[in-house]
C-alpha cells in the first residue's frame, strides 16, 4: 500500500506530504485470577498521510490529514489526494519548512521473542499473588512490537522499531472475613528496553498488594493544617510537567507561557530542579528516536538549577520563534534532589501515594485531585488514610520543593522518588 501511495503522490505536482506507516504485531492474553481465558495475536498496519500546500506568496501553509485504508485502490487514492489538496487550500497556517533529512543514526533496536516475553512477564506478574486476604482478580497483558517508517517529500525516510508492554489488573482485598471487600485497579505501561523488566514488574505488583492492604484499613484523611506534604508515584510526572510544558515552543509562541531563556523559573533556597528531555529514556513506553515529523531526537538539558537554558519542541514552532528545534520528545527527567527519603520522613507529614486523577494545568499552575491513599505521620505513629483532596498552585509551592536523591522511572518520567511541598491545601474528611 505504501508503494502505491508514493507512486500516486508522484503524479501530483507541487504537493508536499508526510507519511507515517506503523506495522504492529501484538500478543494479548486475558486471565481470570491465574487462569488463562483467551490469547490472541493481532497484526495491523496504519498509514497516515498529511498533505500540504504552500501558497503562492510563500507566507502560508495549508494541510490536511487522512488515514489510508490498506485496501484502497489507485483510483481511490487519486480522489483522496485531490480532495485533500482542495481541503488544504482552506487552511492558512504561518509557513514552516518540512523536516529535512540528516545524518542521525538511531540506536540498533533490541530483539524480543514476543511469546517468550509474554510468558516471562506473566510469571513475574503472578509471583507475589500469594495472600490469604486478597488476590489479583484478572489481568490483561499486551506485548507489542511496532515498526515505524516516516517519509516526507523533502527526502526524509527513516525507520525504527519499539517494544512495549501494557498490563491492566485489579486486586480484590478483604482484610477480615467480616470486612467489606475493596478493589484497587492499576495499569502498568513500560518499554521492554529497561533492565530486568520482570523484576521491576514483581516489585510493582508487590507494591500494589501493600497499597490494597493499607487501603482496606485506612481511616479518613485528617485536616492536617500547614504541615509538609510528601508526594510519590504517577502524580510527579504531572507536577513537573508544569515546568517542562511551559518551556515548549508551542506554549511560548501561543503566549501561554511567559518563560524567557535565562529566567529563573524556580527560586527559593530549597532544591532547584534540573530538567532534561530524554527521548530514549530506558523503560519508557514512549522511547523514540524520531518524532512524528521525522526529526531525530536527542537528550537536551532545558532547565538547570532552576534557570531556563533553552526552549524545546517541534520544528514548526521552533521555526516560528527562530530557535533551533529539538523535536517533540515524549519523556523527561528531573534531578536535583539533596535529601534522602528517610530524612524527608522524619518530621510529621502527610505522604500521599495514590490519587483518583492528579492533574496540573500547565498554563495556570493549578493542580489537584482526590486522595485515594496516603500515610499520616504525627511524629510517633503512621496511619493509612484515604479520602479528601489536595489542591494548590505550582507558582506558590515551587520554591518549597525538596526532592529525594533516590530516583524512580514511572512511564515517561524519571525523577525523585519522593517530593516534599509546603503550601498546598488539604481538604480532609475528618
Amino acid at each position: 500500500m505504501l508503494n502505491l501511495l508514493l507512486e500516486t503522490l508522484a503524479t501530483f505536482d507541487g504537493v508536499e506530504y508526510l507519511i507515517n506507516e506503523t506495522k504492529t504485531r501484538r500478543l494479548e492474553r486475558y486471565n481470570i485470577k491465574k487462569q488463562p481465558e483467551m490469547q490472541r495475536e493481532v497484526e495491523t498496519t496504519q498509514l497516515e498521510l498529511e498533505l500540504s500546500v504552500v501558497f503562492e506568496d510563500g507566507k502560508y501553509r495549508g494541510s490536511y490529514n487522512v488515514d489510508i485504508h490498506p485496501g484502497t485502490s489507485a483510483e481511490e487514492l487519486k480522489k483522496i489526494i485531490t480532495d485533500g489538496i482542495y481541503a488544504a487550500g482552506f487552511v492558512r497556517n504561518e509557513y514552516f519548512p518540512l523536516v529535512q533529512p540528516g545524518n542521525y543514526t538511531p540506536p540498533a533496536p533490541q530483539t524480543h521473542d514476543l511469546l517468550q516475553t509474554l510468558e516471562t512477564l506473566q510469571t513475574a506478574f503472578y509471583a507475589n499473588d500469594m495472600h490469604k486476604q486478597g488476590h489479583l482478580s484478572y489481568s490483561e497483558l499486551f506485548i507489542t512490537r511496532s515498526e515505524v517508517r516516516i517519509i516526507n517529500s523533502a527526502g526524509v525516510d527513516v525507520r525504527y522499531t519499539t517494544h512495549r508492554a501494557y498490563i491492566e489488573t485489579a486486586v480484590h482485598w478483604r482484610d477480615t472475613p467480616e470486612a467489606k471487600e475493596i478493589e484497587v485497579g492499576e495499569m502498568f505501561r513500560f518499554g521492554l528496553d529497561m533492565d530486568n523488566a520482570a523484576e521491576w514488574l514483581k516489585t510493582r505488583v508487590a507494591e500494589l498488594f501493600a497499597a490494597s492492604k493499607n487501603k482496606a484499613i485506612a481511616t479518613g484523611t485528617p485536616s492536617v493544617g500547614d504541615i509538609p506534604v510528601l508526594l510519590s508515584g504517577e502524580c510527579l510526572r504531572s507536577l513537573f510537567s508544569y515546568f517542562c510544558e511551559r518551556a515548549h515552543v508551542a506554549h511560548i509562541y501561543q503566549q501561554l507561557s511567559t518563560y524567557k531563556v535565562g529566567d529563573t523559573v524556580q527560586g527559593g533556597d530549597n532544591d532547584r530542579i534540573t530538567l532534561s528531555i530524554d527521548p530514549l529514556l530506558a523503560g519508557s513506553p514512549a522511547a523514540l528516536p524520531y518524532d512524528r515529523q521525522g526529526f531525530p531526537l536527542q537528550t537536551h538539558e532545558i532547565i538547570k538549577d532552576g534557570v531556563l537554558l533553552k526552549y524545546w519542541g517541534d520544528a514548526r514552532f521552533a521555526h516560528y520563534l527562530g530557535v533551533e528545534p529539538t523535536g517533540n520528545a515524549q519523556n523527561f527527567r528531573v534531578t536535583g534532589g539533596t535529601a534522602s527519603i528517610d530524612a524527608l520522613k522524619k518530621a510529621p507529614h502527610l505522604h500521599l501515594v495514590s490519587f483518583s486523577d492528579f492533574q496540573c494545568d500547565t498554563v495556570t499552575g493549578d493542580f489537584g485531585s482526590e486522595i485515594r491513599l496516603g500515610y499520616y505521620f504525627d511524629g510517633e505513629k503512621t496511619t493509612p488514610v484515604t479520602g479528601g483532596s489536595i489542591s494548590g498552585n505550582m507558582e506558590k509551592i515551587a520554591s518549597s520543593l525538596r526532592m529525594s536523591r533516590e530516583e524512580l522511572t514511572l512511564g515517561q518520567f524519571r525523577g525523585p522518588e519522593v517530593v516534599q511541598i509546603t503550601g498546598a491545601s488539604i481538604s480532609g474528611v475528618q
